[in-house]
């Protein structure tokens, strides 16, 4: 087989024109190293940015020696409202008719590093590791719970379903919430010897966890309701936030939210 390959206008090119291509080929590779050896360097402490040492303690990064955080507020407040139960109905019915809900709620410690949703604890070895010390000294005041592993609990609930709508279990758990910031120390130091930097800064108090309190016998401590809503066709689904919303926040939308007491 000839080494040669046809090109354009039936030109030949041979192994030195291919050379000449590898030159360029391997000039623009060269270039593009030269590009990627600051980015490469961006992993060490000397390219510890705010949004870095965020990062790197979340994911528990071998660049660090250690990440704590340094908690700075606490108070005891309500975590994010959920449904505990599945969803039962009396859409046929004339009267209301009790019903019972087999309830189970589980309880995790959560955590927001920076603006967004609350993550899990449990499962991330760096989060877990961030908030440990913070978890360790609320236990020593507060009976918490699911932390390290998410913890629950099972029971029924007897509660009357009005005619014409269904309805379902929703709990807002009670929570321990901490305010605080990361405090990061990296391997090594970067040029000027600096190993220890900050998310988002020191002093700062907007990194938060919420350790769930638990009763005396280690049930969740919390608040729960019916929420009842009419038996319409994907009622549901045209309700905005309807598994979160708090107690009260849907009356605008047709929603019951009736006390319950449990235990």
């Amino acid at each position: 087989m000839s080494t040669y390959q046809l090109t354009h206008g039936n030109r030949k090119t041979g192994p030195r024109s291919r050379r000449r291509r590898y030159l360029v080929v391997g000039a623009v590779l060269a270039i593009a190293a030269a590009g990627l050896i600051p980015l490469m360097n961006r992993n060490n402490a000397s390219a510890a940015t705010a949004s870095e040492v965020a990062l790197h303690c979340r994911d528990g990064s071998p660049l660090l020696e250690k990440c704590d955080f340094i908690q700075r507020t606490e108070t005891i407040t309500n975590g994010d409202s959920f449904r505990v139960s599945e969803v039962e109905n009396n859409c046929d019915g004339t009267k209301p008719d009790p019903f019972g809900f087999d309830v189970e709620v589980r309880s995790q410690a959560e955590a927001r590093i920076e603006s967004g949703s609350f993550l899990n604890v449990s499962g991330s070895l760096g989060l877990e590791g961030v908030f440990q010390a913070a978890a360790t000294a609320a236990s020593k005041r507060f009976k918490i719970t699911g932390f390290r592993e998410d913890s629950s609990v099972s029971f029924e609930v007897k509660a009357d379903i009005e005619p014409k709508t269904r309805a379902a279990i929703y709990f807002r758990p009670e929570v321990l919430q901490g305010g605080g910031y990361l405090e990061a120390a990296y391997q090594e130091a970067d040029a000027d010897g600096t190993r220890v930097f900050f998310f988002p800064e020191r002093n700062a108090d907007t990194v938060l966890v919420r350790f769930p309190l638990a009763n005396d016998n280690g049930d969740p401590k919390g608040f729960y309701w019916v929420r009842s809503v009419p038996c319409l066709s994907n009622s549901r689904l045209v309700i905005p936030n309807f598994n979160t919303a708090d107690f009260g926040e849907l009356t605008g939308f047709g929603v019951v939210d009736t006390p319950i007491s449990v235990g």
